[in-house]
């Protein structure tokens, strides 16, 4: 998979729980969404890919965009932000600062 965290940003300057995410360039630029909830599947026969199942909802999408093929574009769509999400999970430095044990809302 490519680097793909320069392709997207977080919004944290909202009320939400969750923070928007802004995908910045290709198909799907300008689309806002969220996840929902978000889990680890199994891994089977020693896949290397992690197998994520996460629900989302769609906040914004510029009104230039057309859709030509529902289901293709969907499906396109849906691949790019589990990459995004596993970059997040992976690579965001607020889950390193969390794993280095750098929490605000940490009770113990």
């Amino acid at each position: 998979m490519d680097n793909i965290s320069h392709k997207y940003e977080l919004l944290f300057n909202t009320s939400n729980n969750t923070a928007p995410v802004r995908i910045l360039e290709g198909t799907f630029k300008d689309f806002v969404y969220k996840y929902g909830k978000v889990q680890v599947g199994k891994f089977e026969n020693n896949d290397k890919d992690v197998p994520l199942k996460y629900d989302y909802e769609l906040l914004e999408a510029p009104e230039s965009y057309e859709v030509d093929d529902e289901d293709s574009e969907k499906f396109q769509f849906e691949q790019l932000i589990g990459d995004i999400l596993y970059d997040i999970i992976v690579n965001s430095d607020t889950v390193k600062e969390v794993n280095n044990g750098n929490r605000d809302n940490d009770i113990k």
